[in-house]
């Protein structure tokens, strides 16, 4: 399939929505020009406003009516909250900056899955199943810096993405000398996959771990034809590596977060 700047466009906004990490509290709230996630449950994730085009009288009230309802769940009022090229007003940015909402750039970014990276010797990246989930789940904690509380739930949500039907997401495992030391996911999309997560832990950072996690991915979809693949990446962190590996910028825009 050719790839034209409008398909990376739709495929890099269609990207993050998706169900494979939602938990059994989750509930989405959709409608044209609005696409919101809560999750009482949840600490510092899957909780969010991806998409809001509002008319500008509307936006403050949007605002203040989100920011009360995260406000009043158990874990507080943690929300993350995207505006990109397809939010309205276009003053938002400034809006969300008045209620204390503080700015992170985000790239949308996409590579061709034919590209081979160079691995070094002794990185190891397998995907994780049922088997080894247990292990996976708890370096991912660790490493997300979750609390205690909420690692029989994310192991519960794991496995219930590991034997959905039909299955739409892959988790993958880096080692060195049979350690873990690596991990990250992939979500299938209809014509595309759509990475996310990838974690490595400070003392093996500098050794071609990320790499290796990425090559493993686009390893992946390539070998069931998939030939494009996006992420969402932070201008902090892993948006100048992604780059460096081959991956272009179909667009830049902001995440926003509010936190107790």
């Amino acid at each position: 399939m050719k790839w034209t700047e409008d398909a990376y466009e739709r495929a890099a906004y269609r990207a993050p929505i998706g169900r494979e990490l939602h938990r059994r509290d989750t509930r989405v709230i959709e409608r044209p020009g609005w696409y919101q996630i809560v999750t009482p449950s949840a600490v510092g994730h899957l909780n969010e406003v991806y998409i809001s085009k509002l008319a500008p009288e509307d936006a403050d009230r949007a605002i203040d009516e989100v920011v009360a309802e995260y406000s009043s769940r158990p874990n507080g009022p943690a929300v993350k909250w995207c505006v990109g090229h397809w939010t309205e007003p276009k003053d938002f940015s400034e809006r969300l900056r008045e209620r204390g909402f503080t700015r992170t750039a985000v790239r949308a970014m996409a590579c061709s899955t034919d590209i081979r990276l160079e691995v070094p010797s002794g990185v190891t990246v397998d995907e994780v199943t049922l088997e080894t989930l247990d292990a996976y789940v708890v370096f991912e904690a660790r490493g997300w810096s979750m609390p205690d509380d909420q690692h029989a739930i994310q192991r519960e949500t794991y496995g219930a993405a590991l034997t959905a039907s039909p299955r739409t997401a892959h988790f993958f495992a880096a080692r060195v000398d049979g350690a873990l030391v690596g991990s990250c996911a992939i979500f299938l999309r209809e014509d595309f996959g759509y990475l996310v997560g990838g974690l490595v832990v400070p003392h093996a950072r500098g050794r071609g771990i990320y790499r290796a996690l990425v090559d493993a991915r686009l390893a992946f979809l390539l070998a069931r034809g998939i030939s494009l693949a996006v992420t969402h990446a932070r201008d902090a962190t892993s948006a100048p590596m992604l780059e460096h590996l081959g991956f272009r910028t179909v667009y830049p825009y902001e995440c926003w977060y509010l936190n107790p």
